[in-house]
């Protein structure tokens, strides 16, 4: 019986020991930090979108832009939503820009119907809408700074912005690719045969139009060029 006794006296001791010294190691860890959720990269910004050159007939034809025949274009910007310009050929036609006025924002607007104008000097030239919608937005930079359009009328030069809900109707409507490239040369053969009936101050040695040529023209010839090649008439 005093074995027994003596058995269990030191069984529990050893138990005693053990679990104090499991306390003290646990005690002696470093506490763990606080799980955080993980904190996300704010999304970069995209750039500005710019336009990769492309020269048709000594005039700047941008291949992923939509034309119309009135020589504007369509660049689109989301997915019911494009933003709208006119073509080189229109910018350098209509001469050097004055004061330019765009549609008001809430202003329906039609494909191939007149919207907004664009002056230079005395004289004002109406462009037409590429496609139809809403205008959600204008470009207060080219109103303010009307030589945007002369230095870059696919990027700064744009005009205003266009909310449609039949938007990839209207892109088929209008030109790209090869299509605007035969355009623009036509266009251009036109425009020179019409020149070459003018006044020798539009041209220069060898026949080519002047870089300013509008700006020489008559009036009445100015509106007569301005109306054919625009489709304003």
């Amino acid at each position: 019986m005093t074995v027994l006794l003596v058995l269990l006296f030191f069984g529990f001791f050893v138990s005693l020991d053990h679990v104090l010294t499991r306390r003290r190691a646990t005690r002696a860890l470093p506490a763990a930090a606080p799980v955080r959720a993980p904190v996300e990269s704010p999304l970069p910004v995209a750039a500005p979108l710019r336009e990769e050159p492309r020269w048709v007939s000594g005039y700047e034809l941008p291949a992923r832009l939509h034309y119309h025949r009135g020589h504007t274009w369509a660049r689109p910007v989301g997915p019911d939503l494009v933003e709208v310009g006119v073509d080189d050929f229109a910018r350098r036609l209509i001469g050097t820009p004055r004061r330019v006025r765009p549609p008001r924002v809430g202003t329906w607007v039609r494909q191939g119907v007149p919207a907004g104008t664009i002056h230079a000097a005395d004289r004002a030239a109406s462009v037409v809408a590429p496609v139809e919608g809403e205008v959600v937005a204008v470009n207060d930079e080219v109103r303010r700074d009307p030589q945007a359009l002369v230095r870059d009328p696919y990027g700064q030069g744009w005009l205003y912005r266009i909310r449609s809900s039949a938007l990839a109707t209207n892109l088929r409507n209008l030109m790209d690719g090869t299509l605007a490239e035969r355009w623009t040369e036509d266009a251009r053969d036109q425009l020179d045969l019409r020149l070459m009936a003018l006044s020798d101050s539009v041209l220069q040695d060898g026949g080519e139009p002047a870089p300013d040529f509008a700006d020489h023209l008559e009036p009445d010839e100015w509106h007569r060029l301005v109306e054919t090649f625009l489709l304003t008439r």
